[in-house]
């Protein structure tokens, strides 16, 4: 069992580092650390990512409900559960609501958004070149988290090779298993999505 103190510092500092970036404005995103197989420490509804505070956390069980209910935990902390039911080695888990990750993927809506030939790919555990496609799923927008949820565990249930997965105008998650890793994992990704869309752009 991870020392929960430590995890929630964890949390914290990656808060002050998302918002430091402006990729959490307002109170939107959420992000969450593995306490053991059976306990989720993640962020409450309606925070800031950049003030949080110990009492801003909460913990959930593996399926996402609150052990707390005087405590109200981000609507798609379903979507958090399954990404760690899927992959026992993540850690944390990064849900952002940055600018290009939702700009870019409204152009999209559903589909899935292909890099290749990009050095900064093998940022990513398990690609080791820039001719290696990374295959990124992007899924509709829904306020039916149910509906949603079920598309986001069919595709974990393939156990993709990138830990990242997109929500079409509304942001992107991604994963590690680490604090160090679930940083690198979630940078890189928003670069990449930043240079497709500066292409786009240029390709006008």
């Amino acid at each position: 069992m991870a020392d929960i103190q430590q995890l929630k510092h964890d949390v914290i500092e990656i808060g002050r580092w998302v918002d430091s970036r402006n990729w959490c404005p307002a109170t939107s995103g959420n992000l969450s650390a593995k306490i053991d197989e059976s306990r989720i420490l993640i962020t409450v509804s309606g925070h800031a990512k950049g003030a949080l505070t110990e009492q801003d956390l909460m913990e959930v069980d593996a399926e996402g409900q609150p052990f707390n209910n005087e405590k109200q935990p981000s609507a798609e902390t379903l979507l958090h559960a399954l990404i760690y039911g899927h992959d026992p080695q993540a850690g944390y888990v990064i849900h952002t609501h940055s600018i290009f990750g939702t700009v870019f993927s409204r152009a999209i809506w559903q589909g899935e958004i292909r890099f290749k030939n990009y050095e900064m790919q093998k940022a990513f555990r398990g690609v080791t070149s820039h001719e290696q496609e990374v295959v990124v799923p992007v899924f509709a927008n829904s306020q039916d988290m149910m509906a949603l949820a079920k598309e986001v565990n069919a595709y974990l249930s393939q156990k993709p090779v990138c830990p990242t997965f997109i929500l079409a105008g509304h942001g992107i998650y991604t994963w590690g298993n680490t604090v160090a890793e679930a940083r690198r994992h979630s940078e890189a990704m928003e670069f990449l999505m930043e240079c497709e869309y500066q292409s786009c752009l240029l390709l006008k």
